[in-house]
């Protein structure tokens, strides 16, 4: 408990180098996260220990362009695709001044952003990026990055501002390029395809499949969309192509399957109000072979990540308003598929109760977001709690496995997992499911 409870109360900001970028990094003793303002107001790193989720090109490391470079001819060939996490405004297109136009986008996309260090309490370390006012679209944007200590908790604050002088309509679009990349059996880089993104479709969804092909083939094979009971996942297997998931959960995974390391996202959902895209929530995008963008063949560029973008609502905004989105992250290790995600935890199976001879089964396959340990609660009626024993240390590095046989105390009827923190303080329920 020791560790626990240092890597608990441990949160730094620290100016560094990064691969020859200026950049801050926020640690906690367990996850680490790079920043670098200079381009685009980037995130290049997010690790758990020592695995980095995030993808950059290392071909750009350190490199940085005037606003005329970095917007070059105007086609997607000039775009200096750094990686990392980056915030765009929605929709996409070049059909009309509605639409934004890019990459490339010297002030959005590849701009020098301000940096600011935030104050913060001891147990979080803070920082804010603000772009410089954009004539093309009319918005200035801000991201505030927050890292929580004792776990793998970073939370996005992105806004937008309507810095023009007439009413603009955007959504606040937010893209993670996870890293989909292996060695092969001669030391070569090649893609992964045991990475997979995983993606709650709606029951109710416009699209006849639960997501909409918004660019490449129809019927490419990483778009898999029963992977689980309204569950779609996506395999890495090189293929160009991009999807819209009109999806009210709330979440997006990612899993390096060969590892366990699982990267989730959860945001919210504004029922009601229109979307980008055609209503699409959540996007996926895959490098690799298909038909060229723009005169760009991805296919031979060698560069393999997937990408995980999470999209606000279409809002209209008078001059001087401001609209936000708030994005938190979580790392942990769990296998896939990731069928659930809370602020607790991720589960590859739910809570299970089965009745046995001896008692209940319980049962389940879990990763946690936070160092603490696992209560095993009995709720009774009402949810009142009629027992309870701790069940676990739990730590994001470590798959947690349940499967015990416990007699229920009287009057119980429920088993619930809650997660609490290394002084035993409750963070938030993991799981729960009926006992009989």
């Amino acid at each position: 408990m020791a560790d626990q409870d240092a890597a608990a109360s441990d949160c730094r900001i620290e100016h560094i180098s990064f691969h020859g970028w200026e950049a801050v990094r926020l640690s906690n003793g367990l996850v680490s996260l790079v920043a670098i303002p200079d381009v685009g107001g980037r995130i290049m790193a997010y690790n758990l220990g020592d695995y980095p989720y995030l993808w950059f090109d290392r071909n750009l490391a350190g490199k940085l362009f005037s606003a005329e470079e970095n917007m070059g001819d105007g086609s997607i060939v000039a775009w200096k695709n750094y990686g990392g996490d980056k915030t765009w405004p929605a929709p996409q297109g070049w059909d009309s001044p509605d639409q934004w136009h890019g990459p490339p986008d010297p002030v959005l996309d590849t701009g020098r952003y301000a940096l600011e260090i935030l104050d913060s309490p001891a147990a979080a370390a803070s920082i804010r990026m603000e772009s410089l006012p954009d004539p093309r679209t009319g918005v200035q944007i801000s991201r505030q990055v927050t890292l929580h200590a004792g776990g793998g908790r970073v939370s996005l604050h992105l806004e937008m501002t309507n810095v023009s002088d007439r009413a603009r309509s955007w959504g606040i679009w937010d893209i993670v390029q996870v890293d989909a990349t292996r060695l092969d059996d001669d030391g070569q880089e090649t893609h992964n395809d045991q990475a997979w993104l995983y993606v709650p479709t709606s029951p109710d969804s416009r699209f006849s499949r639960g997501f909409n092909v918004m660019f490449g083939e129809e019927d490419n094979p990483e778009w898999q969309p029963e992977v689980r009971p309204n569950l779609l996942g996506a395999q890495y297997l090189y293929q160009l192509g991009k999807i819209g998931i009109d999806s009210t959960a709330g979440w997006i995974a990612f899993v390096n399957q060969s590892t366990d390391f699982a990267f989730c996202q959860r945001f919210g959902y504004f029922h009601g109000e229109e979307y980008p895209d055609e209503g699409a929530s959540v996007e996926c995008w895959t490098t690799g072979h298909g038909e060229p963008v723009g005169g760009l063949d991805f296919g031979k560029l060698n560069l393999f990540h997937m990408e995980a973008e999470i999209l606000g609502p279409l809002r209209s905004m008078a001059p001087g308003a401001t609209q936000s989105l708030d994005i938190d992250w979580y790392a942990a290790r769990c296998p896939g598929p990731i069928v659930n995600v809370t602020d607790a935890g991720c589960a590859n199976q739910r809570l299970k109760a089965e009745s046995i001879d001896a008692g209940i089964r319980l049962t389940g396959v879990f990763g946690l977001f936070h160092l603490g340990n696992v209560q095993l609660v009995w709720l009774g009626e009402d949810e009142c709690g009629v027992g309870a024993e701790t069940l676990a240390l739990v730590n994001p590095l470590n798959v947690l496995r349940v499967d015990c046989v416990r007699r229920p105390p009287p009057g119980a009827q429920v088993a619930q997992l809650l997660l609490c923190d290394a002084q035993g303080q409750p963070i938030s329920q993991l799981d729960s499911c009926p006992i009989h």
